[in-house]
């Protein structure tokens, strides 16, 4: 070998050791990463929500932990935050490690149990293996991720962006202590996009931008509408500006998620800031912020808070400095980052699916597949009219062909020549499409399952292309749902193309349940409708359709099959009741006569039609012997297959039925409200089956009207998705407001389309957006027209003797809901106004006025949201005079209705006045009222034919007077009422005369004599002494208040003397209502109502003995007091020498003597103060001040009115006697967790302590317990009488499961009623003494809502609810 070549072997030889080295170091590196992600997968738990949404590409939302773990900001933040997400078109993501498992898709109540966890830690990118290795090892550690620690996690799980509060950076004097927040390394090396309000203020900005320019992190400022060449500066966490230019700026939403998506497809692996600045009204100005900012960092430096434990620290003394005004800051700025956030992920998500996209960001293609776009209009917004729940799938039709031509049928046991062809089918998929198609107006989304399959791809490819929104479709892995499948249907055809065989696959829409899925699809799209099809399992389908229920949105049912229009009335046990109406579950179905038949035969047979709640409307419909009437109004064939009795059996159920006839048209059959128009129309009249005349208050008649097709169709090209595309549009329809009987032929027009074509749901369909739009501008007009107030002179009392009360829910084809006008004989425009003008209006002008807003003026408390408590909001208030305050609505004594019947009152007008004119021919004519079917409800009896002309003219009056009763003006002895007119204090009790107005107070019309004509309404005497029984107890609905509150009733209090009910609402607006149920032709009808303006009232109550005054208080410095005899109202603007205790004067109590007046205060001194006032002078006599850590929950007077007994919130009890000005003893509740709500009850208790023989104390956990008040007695060794610190309950209630914030008991001392407003129909009544809840009451059918207010009656007979709608609900109380 030449010694030349020597240097070359060995430079060849180092250079393939060489390759050899990387390529095992390489093989290595690719076994380390596979079993990296093998144990990602085993570590990290992602929830099936988030993790199906990251693999589609849809809109997620990363959130950490740690705002919530610390508990300093509210338990309810974590729920708070993710329905913002969700309200805002995303899918929240809670990251933490969750007794030791890091976890992507936290949930709430694992949140509530890491609040509560006292060992809960802060977890950073550092801390995360410790925590896991530790749950590993059976040490389960619970920690709030970081910033730094939630950007690994999410980067993990494949999350794109995270929203949160403000980022860590350089603290000041970083350059030598070197500390530096792991949020700033974080950046540098995971590629997560952060939307954040900057950092915080008290660190070192100028270097925290530089330590992120050094990791190679981007950082840009949201340009918030500042000019393209302003200056923007970096955000400071509470200021919006910080005095260091922002490295870059964004300006849309749009702009940031391109950025995000180049850093993404560019495999730059740095992450990214996006700075939100806070809002201009919540920012505090940096030089405002700097001497407590240095103040608290040098604090922080002294006492050598450092690391981790610095920002707490400083945070935490800001707010001391600060006070409320930062936390305010705080939350807001965390609100308005997340929503940025969502908006951020929703126009990535956008850009995602315009291209072919991967997680790993390679082979971009930014190309649209999508040809029809433009049917699917840009919404970052999630909200939606109509929400779909039902099958989607993959349709193959196989067409036989006959090789010797001809028709032909397909040959068993061997291969066929077919014609295939492929489609995406699905009854669910095609009702939507159709609704989609039919109107641009109407905002539908669709909700489904998929499998993770060829299939499923193929699905998802054709919803985007036909613009359906895909965002509720969920694809479901193999490996967390084995066996799942996308649906598929094979049709197999002849030659002439009718069907020979078909086989389908299902199952996936029967095997799984997603129940918080979709309540959380039905919170986030808020959907004035659902359409459930029967595809789901019958358990599948409650759960759709009780979600629904909980929000409000009505319920369409679209049956499928035979088979399957049977699971809607499946076995009941285990799944969610049915309700029956007016509080039904389902609103409409659409079965044909062979699924109408299916249906009403699985309702009988699992005992749906053997339940009282059923009898009582059937009842109300007064239905025998209609055969005839069937015939006339539908058809002897239909009739004979007992098409209509079917419906009328289910509508109980369904209070509307569409039943689709095919080539001979649709039968629609529907209940009637009380108020529906069509009751009094003339050309609704031949379709008005019965009238409800039963006294049933939601039940007014029934409509059944047979609609023949709109075209006969000759060639039908295929009758797949022909009813689907019917129901759809019928459901765009009515979300845009129209009424059923109106949109029936359009609906069916639409089905014609689908007819004529090959597609499921013709793209024809387009075509009749404007006639939906002229359905719906036409019931909007009239419903327009009906709401507006008549004549203003008239006075509310006078307008509404006419009214007759709304159900709870109307009937689907009536969405407005608005009052009708009586349509006499088809009047033009001009004659519907003077008809209006002479005959009056069902519309009670006060409630037009509050439904218009202009009494209530800007209030923003119509949701009964709490009001935020600001001097702001109350300054100057105290100055007002009352005069502009108070609006009071008081009619005349003559205008309280009397219970008088129909027979009465025409007999009444028979003897008035004598006729100006007679015709003396009337005698002379004799009528037939039995061969006129118009003219039988006349007869008295079935065999009474002729009567006279004079006997014809009194019935038809009699007649109309039940349907039209007279108006107020019309009525005899009864002038034209008054107007409202402010007078003097001085001026007496009787309208006639008129007085000076009064700066200083407001004056009503007394009442006096409204409760003396109440009195003789009553009847004399009341009822008899009663026992009740334990365990059942006999408890009957009654009728209603009419009058609904626009926010929730807050208080119920009944008069001591007078069948009278006082109920207030944070709408500013109190009503007095007399309980007569009997009344005619108003039940329980108003007496007067007032409006305060500018006070959300909170609490209002009767001032006992006598209850001749009404004491009304709400969120402000004052209270007023109503002097029911004078009607004189007086305000109270101080509490001398108190004053600063009371920003509100809401909490306060009146003693049962009467005497006494006690307000808790806003201050929380020494645990809780709670003020004594005499009524009489209504100065301050005393203070109560229980030393109870975080002040005072609730307290309740004894019934001597001697004293009260003071709950505090850490449970501490103490008995305050008013006579000694000294507690008699203090003990604490057992158990208690957060105390809430007291009451006091029965009689013959300790003197002592007040006479009350109980006392209730409920609490945050839903528990409540009772004690015997003789047990919390004992005697000390000088036989003095002593309270035990610790005494155990004589029972605990353990029924509810929220916090109970209702306790009542019943003024004979035999009924405890015990609820909360956190849950739907959570209230449950208890036998006293026994101790025991009774177990029939309520039901799954009883319509309480969410209960807000109880109250008995003086007599205990009586109870009435109020719920969170406004309602008032009574129940009958028997012996």
């Amino acid at each position: 070998m030449k010694p030349s070549r020597l240097p070359s072997l060995l430079r060849q030889t180092a250079s393939a050791q060489l390759r050899l080295r990387s390529s095992a170091l390489l093989q290595r590196r690719s076994l380390s990463a596979a079993a990296g992600s093998h144990a990602i997968r085993n570590l990290l738990q992602v929830s099936g929500e988030v993790a199906d949404a990251v693999a589609s590409n849809k809109p997620v939302v990363a959130l950490e932990s740690t705002i919530y773990t610390h508990g300093a900001l509210g338990k309810d933040l974590a729920q708070e935050h993710e329905d913002l997400v969700r309200s805002s078109g995303g899918i929240p993501a809670i990251i933490a490690v969750v007794e030791g498992v890091p976890k992507v898709g936290v949930s709430t109540e694992e949140i509530m149990r890491m609040i509560e966890d006292e060992g809960t830690v802060k977890a950073s990118r550092r801390d995360i293996a410790y925590l896991v290795g530790m749950g590993l090892a059976g040490r389960k550690i619970n920690g709030g991720t970081t910033i730094a620690g939630t950007m690994l996690l999410a980067r993990l799980a494949g999350i794109r962006v995270f929203g949160t509060g403000g980022l860590g950076g350089v603290h000041r004097g970083g350059e030598n202590s070197l500390d530096v927040s792991a949020d700033l390394t974080e950046l540098g090396r995971t590629r997560v996009a952060v939307v954040s309000s900057g950092c915080k203020g008290f660190l070192d900005i100028p270097r925290t931008l530089e330590f992120l320019e050094t990791q190679g992190a981007y950082v840009g400022t949201y340009a918030d509408g500042r000019a393209a060449d302003a200056k923007v500066d970096f955000p400071a966490f509470w200021a919006r500006d910080s005095g260091v230019r922002s490295p870059s700026v964004w300006r849309s939403e749009r702009e940031a998620a391109a950025i995000i998506l180049a850093q993404e497809r560019l495999g730059i692996e740095s992450g990214m800031l996006f700075a939100n600045p806070i809002a201009e009204e919540f920012a505090i100005p940096a030089r405002e912020m700097q001497g407590h900012i240095d103040q608290a960092v040098a604090e922080a430096d002294q006492k050598g808070f450092t690391g981790s434990a610095n920002t707490p620290y400083v945070l935490q003394r800001l707010k001391q400095l600060f006070g409320d005004r930062i936390v305010t800051a705080n939350k807001q700025l965390v609100r308005a980052n997340i929503v940025r956030a969502t908006n951020i992920a929703v126009e990535l998500s956008r850009l995602l699916k315009e291209g072919t996209s991967s997680s790993s960001g390679h082979k971009v293609a930014f190309g649209s597949k999508t040809e029809n776009r433009s049917l699917a209009p840009s919404r970052a917004n999630s909200k939606a009219d109509i929400l779909v729940a039902g099958s989607v799938a993959v349709d193959l039709s196989c067409d036989y062909t006959n090789p010797q031509g001809g028709d032909g049928q397909p040959q068993v046991h061997t291969s066929n020549p077919a014609s295939i062809s492929q489609s995406i089918g699905g009854v669910g998929h095609n009702v939507a499409l159709a609704a989609h198609r039919a109107s641009r107006q109407a905002q539908v989304k669709f909700s489904s399952m998929i499998g993770d399959d060829v299939a499923g791809a193929t699905v998802l490819t054709a919803l985007e292309a036909s613009g359906l929104d895909s965002t509720y479709v969920k694809k479901l892995n193999q490996a967390e749902h084995p066996g799942s499948r996308t649906a598929q249907y094979v049709a197999i055809n002849d030659s002439s193309k009718n069907l020979v065989m078909a086989m389908a696959d299902m199952g996936i829409f029967t095997q799984h349940l997603f129940p918080e899925e979709w309540k959380a699809a039905i919170k986030a799209t808020d959907p004035k409708w659902l359409v459930v099809d029967g595809n789901w399992s019958p358990k599948g389908i409650r759960t759709w359709i009780h979600a629904a229920n909980e929000h409000g949105s009505k319920v369409a049912f679209e049956p499928v099959s035979v088979a399957k229009s049977k699971s809607l009335f499946g076995p009941q046990r285990g799944v969610p009741p049915l309700g029956v109406f007016p509080n039904q579950s389902v609103d409409l179905a659409s079965p044909n006569i062979y699924e109408l038949s299916a249906m009403y035969s699985a309702a009988k047979e699992n005992g749906y039609l053997d339940s009282m709640e059923w009898f009582e409307v059937i009842d109300s419909f007064g239905m025998r012997g209609a055969r005839d009437r069937f015939v006339r109004l539908t058809s002897a064939e239909l009739t004979d297959a007992g098409v209509p009795v079917q419906s009328i059996q289910l509508l109980p159920y369904i209070p509307t039925i569409i039943t689709k006839l095919g080539s001979k048209g649709v039968l629609l059959t529907t209940i009637l409200s009380k108020e529906d128009p069509r009751l009094r129309d003339r050309e609704s009249e031949e379709f008005i089956l019965t009238r409800s005349f039963d006294g049933n208050p939601a039940v007014g008649g029934i409509y059944m009207r047979l609609f023949p097709p709109v075209e006969h169709v000759e060639n039908i090209v295929s009758v797949n998705g022909v009813g689907d595309t019917f129901l759809g549009v019928m459901v765009s329809g009515l979300a845009q407001g129209g009424r059923v009987d109106k949109l029936v032929d359009v609906a069916q027009r639409g089905a014609v389309y689908t007819l004529k074509c090959a597609e499921s749901v013709s793209k024809e369909v387009s075509k009749l957006e404007s006639d939906l739009k002229k359905v719906a501008l036409l019931n909007g007009t009239i419903s327009a027209k009906m709401a507006q107030p008549q004549d203003p002179d008239f006075s509310e009392d006078e307008l509404s003797e006419n009214y007759v009360s709304s159900s709870d829910n109307d009937s689907d084809n009536a969405p407005s809901r608005k009052k009708p006008v009586v349509a006499m004989q088809e009047p033009d425009s001009d004659e519907e106004d003077l008809e209006r003008l002479v005959f009056g209006s069902k519309v009670s002008f006060g409630e037009s006025l509050f439904k218009a807003g202009s009494l209530i003026g800007t209030l923003d408390d119509k949701e009964g949201k709490e009001l935020e408590l600001a001097d702001a909001d109350t300054g100057g208030l105290e100055d007002v005079d009352d005069a502009d305050l108070f609006m009071i609505d008081t009619a005349p004594s003559g205008a309280v209705p009397q219970a008088t019947t129909v027979a009465s009152k025409a007999k009444k007008a028979e003897h008035g006045d004598r006729p100006a004119w007679e015709d003396s021919d009337d005698d002379r004519l004799a009528i037939s009222l039995a061969n006129h079917t118009r003219l039988r409800k006349l007869r008295l009896t079935e065999a009474e034919d002729l009567v006279s002309g004079t006997e014809y003219s009194r019935r038809l009056r009699q007649r109309y007077l039940q349907l039209h009763p007279a108006p107020a003006w019309a009525k005899e002895a009864e002038g034209r009422p008054t107007k409202r007119r402010r007078r003097s204090s001085a001026s007496s009790g009787s309208s006639d005369e008129s007085g000076s107005e009064s700066d200083g107070d407001v004056s009503a019309q007394p009442l006096e004599d409204f409760l003396r004509d109440v009195k003789s309404l009553s009847g004399a005497g009341g009822p008899k002494k009663r026992r009740l029984r334990p365990e059942i107890i006999d408890i009957q609905r009654t009728r209603e208040i009419s009058d609904t509150h626009l926010a929730p009733v807050e208080c119920l209090s009944f008069h001591p003397e007078y069948p009278v009910l006082l109920s207030a609402s944070t709408a500013s607006v109190l009503y007095l209502h007399h309980i007569a149920p009997d009344a005619h032709p108003v039940p329980n009808p108003r007496l007067t109502s007032v409006q305060v303006k500018g006070v959300d009232i909170r609490r209002a109550e009767f001032l006992y003995p006598g209850g001749d005054k009404v004491f009304i208080g709400g969120r402000r410095r004052y209270f007023h007091h109503w002097d029911l005899k004078t009607g004189v109202v007086q305000k109270t603007s101080q509490i001398l020498g108190h004053g600063l205790e009371h920003k509100t004067m809401e909490r306060f109590r009146l003693s049962p003597c009467g005497r006494y007046m006690a307000i808790t205060a806003s201050t929380r001194k020494g645990g809780g103060i709670i003020n004594v006032l005499s009524v009489g002078s209504l100065q301050w006599i005393a203070a109560a001040r229980l030393s109870s850590r975080n002040g005072i929950a609730d307290f309740a007077w004894w019934s001597t009115g001697n004293g009260m007994t003071i709950l505090g919130k850490d449970g501490q009890v103490g008995e305050y006697s008013v006579e000694t000005r000294s507690f008699v003893g203090l003990w604490r509740d057992d158990g208690c967790i957060g105390g809430i709500v007291i009451a006091l009850g029965g009689h013959q208790g300790p003197e002592v302590i007040g006479d009350d023989r109980w006392v209730a104390i409920g609490s945050n956990s839903g528990i409540t317990n009772i004690y015997d008040r003789s047990e919390l007695l004992a005697l000390d060794a000088d036989k003095n009488i002593i309270i035990k610190e610790a005494p155990k309950p004589t029972r605990v209630f353990e029924q509810l499961v929220t916090p109970v914030t209702v306790l009542t008991f019943s003024p004979d001392g035999q009924l405890l009623a015990f609820g909360s407003r956190s849950s739907k129909d959570a209230l449950r009544l208890a036998h006293l003494p026994s101790c025991t809840v009774y177990r029939n009451w309520p039901t799954a059918q009883t319509p309480l809502g969410r209960i807000t207010a109880v109250a008995f009656g003086k007599d205990s007979s009586l109870l009435a609810v109020g719920n969170d709608t406004g309602k008032i609900r009574l129940w009958e109380i028997r012996n």
